[in-house]
């Protein structure tokens, strides 16, 4: 399971990011909703825990998390704490580029499928603010591809689009090897974890 904090369909395209464009194609998709929980503290523990969860700020120590717990995931630079919750683990800053965090949690990633489940998040189209978003999205595209072809089953997402002035954009991405909970509804973000749960009982490489 990947998150991607504010990975928003509406670049695929204007970026030809081929390989997201492929998986939006060939795989199930969905649109994540979410109003309420809009900080990356707040979004990744409703994931994690399947309620909404509201936190003010990120956490100082992460509580035990059953899905964790459950499926002994290997977990990868969440953004719960600051500096990220994992390993490998960044600042929530812009002291770290976006290619050494994207190239880090992939090659982390990639280690771990041989083990086991694994929970990962990329932070930084939500911590760069880069002129050109298109080279993050190149990035990010690479990088997904490597981690897709390595893993029986994913579940690729944004807990919530693009932040602006307004706050964060509500929807986000969903594409995964398994179809969303409700077929014609959005996809909330107590699913997500429910859904990556399922996969775990019957996959032997996923994220």
């Amino acid at each position: 399971m990947l998150g991607i904090d504010s990975l928003t369909y509406k670049y695929f395209m204007k970026c030809n990011a081929r390989n997201l464009l492929t998986l939006l194609d060939t795989t199930f998709r969905g649109v994540t909703e979410n109003t309420t929980v809009q900080n990356p503290p707040s979004a990744w523990l409703t994931v994690l825990t399947g309620k909404e969860t509201r936190v003010q700020g990120f956490l100082t120590s992460v509580p035990e998390v059953p899905l964790l717990t459950e499926t002994s995931a290997t977990v990868i630079n969440i953004p719960l704490t600051n500096p990220t919750y994992g390993k490998p683990s960044f600042p929530m800053d812009v002291t770290v580029s976006a290619e050494e965090e994207i190239n880090a949690v992939r090659d982390a990633i990639l280690e771990a499928l041989e083990s086991g489940p694994v929970i990962a998040a990329v932070t930084a189209l939500e911590r760069i603010s880069e002129s050109d978003v298109c080279s993050l999205y190149a990035a990010i595209d690479a990088a997904v591809r490597k981690v897709v072809l390595e893993a029986d089953e994913f579940i690729l997402f944004s807990p919530y689009g693009p932040k602006s002035q307004e706050g964060y954009d509500p929807y986000g991405v969903y594409l995964a090897s398994r179809p969303r909970p409700n077929e014609h509804e959005t996809v909330k973000l107590w699913e997500i974890g429910q859904v990556f749960r399922s996969m775990v009982k019957g996959s032997a490489s996923y994220f």
